[in-house]
């Protein structure tokens, strides 16, 4: 096994994990209340969402700031160094440009302490950062759609990764930001375009769902998520992070084949310890910690599935969720499914909650 393997970075585990669960919609549903009690100041919303994957929470996040301030002008800029992901992403972009006309939607291959201020740490990166911008042209969805399509092209050209050669994690061969808005609103909008010479933002909204792996230290969690996140909210600005937390069916699975896994050794009210311990003393004059919560979400299967045997195709569904959910290893899950005794484990587990569940943890920090 590479040193430098990195669970998370397993895209058909990732995009399985997401179409058979039901985590994002929850994710969303909680999130909403929040952005109900959000007094936008202007020029406008601003939103930042640590980690786009596959575009499928944020265009829910999108919905709900539609909902609930549908004039006001709409900022949201997330991260991604995956350009599959992005161009998932833009895909399902057209849509929010027809029913919000004056939004403002960025997105770059940035490292979390970078992102929120667009701007790369390494000067000899900086100097050769792709500046991207796209005033979509028309007032149609296929219009919109036709012209996010032609970005591919920048994507294949400057979304580029390398592997560090201190870490061996991905990261940017070039910094690069899109800046995406409806031409037609520009006038409305410029107070909030950002630009090379002034990129950086203050949000009233910052998510970090499944922001990190969550095998690293607190200490890792504080220093590389949570503190460059907690740098860019605005007063009275809210951070939610929400990440798996176990406990549950799936992680039942898990101990049954690998007794001695601990795949969340620091949960919320570790990593609360220990932004008190290490977080810049000005910062943390600045935030509260408020409350923790549960999330609840499913493997979707149809009852019949259940109740009349275990269907092969939801044993695989569950499988691939608990592995990926509890970032086991290729190399282990390899050796597990030579033997199918994790078939057996899996069936007995599913029969026994009548389908399978998951349980991920949200705590929120706010400005003051």
């Amino acid at each position: 096994m590479k040193k430098n393997f990195r669970f998370y970075d397993n895209r058909q585990k990732y995009l399985l994990f997401v179409t058979t669960t039901n985590e994002k919609t929850k994710i969303a549903r909680n999130i909403h209340r929040y952005i109900k009690k959000i007094k936008p100041k202007k020029p406008g919303l601003k939103i930042f969402d640590a980690g786009m994957g596959d575009g499928t929470l944020l265009m829910n996040v999108m919905r709900q700031c539609h909902q609930e301030m549908p004039n006001i002008p709409l900022l949201v800029s997330t991260k991604e160094i995956s350009m599959e992901d992005v161009r998932l992403g833009l895909e399902k972009l057209p849509d929010r440009f027809i029913e919000h006309k004056n939004t403002v939607f960025i997105i770059s291959n940035l490292h979390y302490s970078e992102a929120a201020f667009l701007k790369s740490k390494n000067i000899t990166k900086q100097k050769k950062i792709n500046w991207n911008v796209v005033k979509l042209k028309g007032n149609t969805s296929i219009d919109f759609a036709n012209q996010l399509v032609k970005q591919n092209k920048f994507l294949e050209k400057k979304w580029q990764i390398e592997r560090s050669s201190k870490t061996g994690n991905p990261t940017y061969k070039e910094p690069s930001v899109m800046v995406i808005y409806r031409e037609d609103q520009e006038f409305n909008l410029d107070d909030i375009i950002p630009t090379v010479q002034n990129p950086e933002n203050q949000f009233d909204l910052i998510i970090a769902s499944q922001p990190y792996r969550s095998r690293i230290s607190a200490e890792k969690k504080v220093k590389y998520v949570i503190e460059p996140m907690a740098k860019a909210l605005n007063s009275k600005g809210k951070l939610l992070v929400i990440h798996a937390k176990g406990n549950d069916p799936a992680n039942q699975i898990i101990k049954f084949l690998w007794p001695s896994e601990n795949p969340f050794p620091s949960l919320a009210s570790d990593i609360i310890k220990c932004c008190k311990l290490t977080l810049d003393k000005k910062l943390l004059k600045q935030v509260s910690f408020k409350e923790k919560k549960n999330i609840k979400y499913k493997l979707r299967a149809l009852p019949n599935e259940i109740s009349n045997g275990i269907a092969t195709s939801t044993v695989f569904s569950a499988w691939n969720a608990a592995v990926y959910v509890n970032q086991i290893s290729d190399e282990k899950i390899l050796k597990a499914e030579k033997t199918k005794n994790y078939e057996q484990i899996v069936k007995k587990i599913v029969s026994k909650n009548k389908g399978l569940f998951f349980i991920d943890e949200l705590f929120v920090i706010e400005k003051k």
